[in-house]
This record gives structure tokens, C-alpha cells and sequence, in this order.
């Protein structure tokens, strides 16, 4: 058994591989000059059709670099060590993150006239890719060297929020990337902020540092950035995902706001997301694949991994007293013998989705803790679909493991500690992460569904299964940077505070006014984050104009065959929970 999992595993990568593995905090190297990736390249991704509506997304250059830390570098970036676990609790000494490299990609947007990043106070994306089991299918592992020939990243979608004028990052997550050899996590909340804040702050390092010519690989001019004090990051931040990545987006959201930095989340969007993942999304789960008819048992998979004994983080793992684990995984499918029954060897083989399927049980629940699956399906069977808060609980020897899933639990998150606007999109049809997970919108001022946004929501249909929808709502939730940035705060390019004048000679692209030739219009969709009377809206809205301008339509997102493709389709399969 050992022998054939290691034939379908990922196995440990070649020392080719790892050579060519870009270095950490340096520019990636391409075959554009000065690692400069042309907004022309960018903008023939939108393919003919698809620029009609959204060219003005695609204005400067962007060059890629891959970004690195540690808590341990992050700690002494923050003002004292007992202020550093405060704000930064998931990188205290013994935490699951603690020691480890986090690893992500990181989107410099470039001035086309200058070749200098662009000048100005610049918003920070952070987009969360879609789920992979292997761990070398990372964002910054897998950057080619020719975007345009090798359009493949899943990463992909960086270039174009960078084109529009935010600096972008796309973390990998710990255990892959940098961190290949680590353990990885799954639907854990502490996971996600740790794969996420740290280098969130590491980019604004190196912007600070850079004040004194530092470029963005630590000043000895390796990296090419030129990065000076005319480029600040100011205190916006979007922050979006889909899937997995939705789940992310929440996750690092709560996590910027424990900086308790004044940061302002100027968009926020949640894509098919297992919100309620310890109530709806594991009862429905649970009696999907007690009767075999999951469409992903392999998602349950990772996170049966991720809850037994993986992340010392988590209440029911005591590494230190193993017989008092509640580990969400069944013992048949810990067998310390045999591999192809073992999640955790899956896990550390890297094994693919498609890789897992042979080794599925029939039912699928086989692979469930049975104390667990037996209180869902009472809890079910009386009509509840909250197990865990269930009056049933007490009957089952599952305290612990259903705290850890309560933790990490979304709803009450994204319904009452969050309280800035929230744009979610998730398909009725969807049969892997259950429509059941969205709340109910009308109750809660600040969430919004993507097809409520006024300006963008009027011709949106958000329908079809799980990687339909996918595509739908990942490109749905580029409308701010589609927006004219005179319109959208998501992405305008602000001046800076400059009261020497050392700037007066720098470009600053506050507007839409530079259109990349051959690409279109430089102005559709025009959207304000107030309402035509003054009044604050949920949502972006619409802003007068002078001429009609077409609306973003389910029937135009859909039409993006090649964006879509390009962006989604190397991870087509990897929209699950």
C-alpha cells in the first residue's frame, strides 16, 4: 500500500523543482523587460468581447514578485512582543504558524509613462484563490515566466486588480508555496489570518522601508522596485474570494480588524462560502454522503485532516495526551498501516482530488467521526440543522471536536462582528457549499447580495452548480475595479501628503484617463459608494452620466469564456469547501 500511494502521491519534488522555485522577496524573473508585465499582455486576456465592458479595469503595468515572512519577523515589526499576541495571537510562540514561512505572490502596479510603480496613496486586494490539495500548485511556485503563453496561475486574477491601480497580494497558505514541507490546514480561521496578515503587513514594510530607496528586496536592488515615498499604501483594503477562498476573505478579514490599525474595507466580497459550516454545511454534508450522493467527499477529506490532531491550534487536539482527541476522522481512516485508509498520509503525499477518488469508502461517512455523524442525524432527523448547539449533544461523546468547529464557525462572525459592507454571491443551484450558508440579507444592513448592488446587481443571475457560479460570482466581484477610479474607492490612486513638493514632478493616475490601446473605452460603469441624494448606500451605485452605459449582465459575465478559462479554469475542480 505504501508503494502505490506514493505512485499517485505528489511525492517530494525533484531538486530541479525546488532550484527553480523564484526566491523569496525578490521580483519574479519573466521575458518582459524589467520584469515588467505590459498592460497590453493583461488586457488580451479580456479577449474582444469581454473588453467592451471591462477595459477600464487594465491601466498600468504590473510586475509580480513573490513576498515571504515569519511571525517571528512580523512580531518585531509591531510595536512589543505582548502587543504583537494581541493583535497577532495565531503567530504566538507554539501556535500552528509559529517558526514557518508564509508565502504568497504579491502585484505591483507600474506607471506605463514612467516605469516606476505608480505614485500616490494606493489601496491594498487581497484575493484568496479556490482550494488544491497539492501543495506545488501554489500561487508563487507556479508563476511563469510568460504569463501569456503559460495563463494557468490561479493566482491569474492578481494582475488585473493590480492593472487597475491596487497593489495585490495572493497569499499561497501555509504548507505550500515556501512552506511546501509544512503541515497545511483547512477551513480553520487562525489558518487563513496567518497565511494572510503577516504578509499583508510584510507589504507594507517594504513600503515604509522604501522611503529611504529600499527597494522591495530589502534595498540591494535584486528585486527592481524602486518603490519610493511618492508610492504610500494607505489604510484601504478589498478583500475577496470564492469557495475556500470565500471562507478566507472572512477569515483575514476579522484578522486585519484585530490589527486595530484603523483600516477601512472598502470591498469585501464572500463567494460560495461554507459560512455555517458547523450547522447547515456539515448536516447537509453529512446526509448527502451518508447516502452517497456528495459530489465532493474528497473535501471532507481535507477537512477530516485538518481536525484530527493536525493543528495544535484547535481545541479537540491535545498532542501531548493523544487519547483525549476527538478527531473528526473515523479510526478506520487513521490507520497507522495502511496509507490508502490514512487522511493524514493523503495530506502529506499531497494528493490530488481526482488522486483521492480510489481511495473514498463507500458510504463516505465511513470516513466520519461515528459519534459526530450519529448526533447529525438525530439533530437532523428532529428537523435541526445546528448539531452542535443541539439539545442532542450531551447524549455524544463530542464536546470537544464540536467546539473546534463551532470556533471556527462564520455566521455569527459575518453576521454581528463585522460591521462594514459585505458583498456575497452564491447560486441557489449550488450542490457543494449550500445556498442554506448565506444569511438572510434583509436583516443586516451591511451585507448585500450581489444581485441587490445597485448599478451592477440589476442583470446579474447568479445560477448553476458550484464551479459554474464560480466564475460567475469571481468575475461579478470585479466591478469596483471595473468602475472608473473616480467612482470607486476601491481603487482610485489618492495624493499623497507631500508638503515639500518632493512629488511634484511624479505621475499620480487618479483617473481612468489612460486607456491601454487597442482595448476600449476608458469609462463604463461608472459607480459611487454614495447614493444620487447624498445618501450612504449599502453598495456601490450607480453615478449619473451623460451617456448609457451597459450593465454588467449574468449573460456578459458568462460570456467571459476566455477570462473565466484563463483565471478559473486550471482550478475548475478546486471550487469546493
Amino acid at each position: 500500500p505504501a508503494e502505490e500511494i506514493q505512485l499517485v502521491g505528489q511525492g517530494p519534488p525533484s531538486l530541479d523543482f525546488l532550484g527553480n522555485m523564484p526566491k523569496c522577496n525578490e521580483a519574479i524573473p519573466s521575458e518582459y523587460p524589467n520584469n515588467i508585465i505590459p498592460a497590453e499582455v493583461i488586457a488580451a486576456f479580456l479577449g474582444e468581447q469581454a473588453s467592451q465592458t471591462m477595459a477600464p479595469m487594465v491601466v498600468h503595468d504590473v510586475r509580480v514578485h513573490k513576498i515571504c515572512t515569519t511571525c517571528n519577523e512580523i512580531n518585531r515589526v509591531v510595536s512589543s512582543r505582548a502587543f504583537a499576541d494581541e493583535v497577532l495571537p495565531y503567530c504566538a510562540g507554539g501556535k500552528f504558524a509559529y517558526g514557518r514561512t508564509v508565502s504568497g505572490l504579491l502585484f505591483e502596479p507600474v506607471d506605463r509613462a514612467t516605469g516606476m510603480p505608480i505614485a500616490g496613496k494606493v489601496a491594498t486586494t487581497i484575493y484568496n484563490t479556490p482550494t488544491s490539495s497539492n501543495p506545488f500548485e501554489a500561487a508563487s511556485t507556479t508563476w511563469p515566466a510568460n504569463v501569456a503563453t503559460n495563463p494557468t496561475n490561479p493566482g491569474l486574477l492578481g494582475l488585473f486588480t493590480a492593472s487597475s491601480g491596487t497593489y495585490t497580494l495572493v497569499p499561497d497558505g501555509l504548507g505550500n508555496g515556501e512552506d511546501w514541507m509544512g503541515t497545511r490546514s483547512y477551513m480553520v480561521k487562525d489558518y487563513y489570518m496567518a497565511s494572510a496578515v503577516p504578509l499583508f503587513l510584510k507589504m507594507r514594510d517594504y513600503v515604509v522601508g522604501s522611503t529611504t530607496g529600499n527597494d522591495v528586496s530589502g534595498g540591494d536592488g535584486s528585486g527592481g522596485s524602486g518603490v519610493t515615498s511618492c508610492t504610500q499604501l494607505d489604510k484601504r483594503v478589498n478583500i475577496m474570494g470564492y469557495s475556500e477562498g470565500g471562507y478566507a476573505t472572512i477569515a483575514i478579514a476579522r484578522g486585519i480588524d484585530m490589527l486595530d490599525d484603523a483600516y477601512v474595507h472598502t470591498f469585501t466580497g464572500v463567494g460560495g462560502a461554507p459560512i455555517h459550516l458547523s450547522g447547515v454545511q456539515m448536516t447537509k454534508a453529512a446526509v448527502a454522503m451518508n447516502e452517497g450522493t456528495f459530489k465532493m467527499p474528497q473535501y471532507f477529506a481535507r477537512l477530516s485532516n485538518a481536525y484530527s490532531s493536525t493543528n495544535i491550534d484547535l481545541v479537540n487536539t491535545n498532542l501531548q495526551n493523544a487519547t483525549s482527541n476527538q478527531n473528526l476522522t473515523s479510526y478506520e481512516y487513521l490507520d497507522p498501516n495502511d496509507p490508502t485508509k490514512n487522511v493524514w498520509e493523503w495530506a502529506k503525499m499531497g494528493l490530488t482530488y481526482e488522486q483521492m477518488v480510489p481511495y473514498l469508502p463507500m458510504p463516505f461517512t465511513d470516513m466520519f467521526n461515528q459519534n459526530l455523524l450519529a448526533l447529525i442525524l438525530r439533530a437532523y432527523e428532529a428537523g435541526n440543522y445546528d448539531p452542535c448547539n443541539s439539545e442532542f449533544k450531551s447524549e455524544y461523546d463530542v464536546d470537544n471536536l464540536c467546539e473546534a468547529l463551532l470556533d471556527n464557525d462564520l455566521k455569527n462572525v459575518l453576521e454581528n462582528e463585522i460591521d462594514y459592507p459585505v458583498t456575497i454571491c452564491h447560486s441557489p443551484d449550488d450542490e457543494v457549499i449550500y445556498y442554506s450558508n448565506v444569511p438572510d440579507t434583509t436583516l443586516y444592513d451591511h451585507l448585500t447580495m450581489i444581485e441587490d448592488v445597485p448599478g451592477v446587481g440589476d442583470s446579474i443571475v447568479v445560477f448553476g452548480n458550484h464551479s459554474t457560479a464560480g466564475a460567475i460570482c469571481t468575475m461579478a466581484f470585479l466591478y469596483p475595479f471595473v468602475t472608473p477610479p473616480e467612482f470607486s474607492e476601491a481603487r482610485s490612486v489618492l495624493p499623497v501628503d507631500d508638503p515639500d513638493g518632493v512629488c511634484a514632478g511624479a505621475t499620480t493616475t487618479g483617473t481612468s484617463s489612460t486607456a491601454v490601446p487597442g482595448v476600449g473605452s476608458a469609462t463604463t460603469l461608472p459607480t459611487s459608494t454614495s447614493t444620487s441624494d447624498g445618501e450612504d448606500a449599502k453598495s456601490p451605485t450607480s453615478a449619473p452620466t451623460d451617456t448609457e452605459e451597459e450593465p454588467l449582465s449574468a449573460a456578459s459575465v458568462v460570456s467571459y469564456s476566455l477570462v473565466a478559462s484563463v483565471v478559473l479554469g486550471s482550478v475548475s475542480l478546486a471550487f469546493g469547501w
